[in-house]
């Protein structure tokens, strides 16, 4: 098996932390964010067992941080650079992010069966709403 075939072991809350802080502060980019997360959100590295949930969904959310948006066609997206289009999440959004996880990595600690639950049901309700939507239509 070579070096090729591991699968990478996924980062821990602090370096995460200290990842999604450096690019709320403009010193890396979004595309090296980008890049540092493709191993966790595309590659081998999504196939592993993320013992905290909360890694997992700051690492997506990373991964997704530069993408862009076409002002003519704002329901097209890619992960693009600087200058392919309008950034679809500003610098607000991007620290917004960070202090919405900081909080859930809060509550998640506390009780993480309680946070668990709360999750299901916000995704069950964001789901009913939806259909009933579309039920509408």
């Amino acid at each position: 098996m070579s070096d090729l075939d591991v699968t990478p072991v996924p980062p821990g809350r602090v370096e995460v932390a200290a990842q999604w802080h450096a690019l709320a502060q403009g010193e890396v980019t979004r595309e090296a964010m980008h890049a540092w997360a493709v191993p966790w959100a595309e590659g081998e590295g999504a196939l592993a067992d993320f013992e905290d949930p909360l890694v997992e969904t700051a690492l997506q959310h990373l991964h997704g941080f530069d993408l862009c948006q076409d002002p003519g066609r704002p329901s097209v997206v890619w992960h693009g650079t600087s200058g392919e289009g309008e950034w679809y999440h500003s610098l607000d959004d991007i620290t917004g992010g960070l202090i919405r996880w900081q909080e859930n990595c809060a509550l998640y600690d506390a009780d993480p069966q309680g946070w668990l639950h709360m999750v299901r049901e916000r995704a069950r309700a964001f789901i009913q709403t939806h259909e009933a939507k579309r039920r509408q239509c």
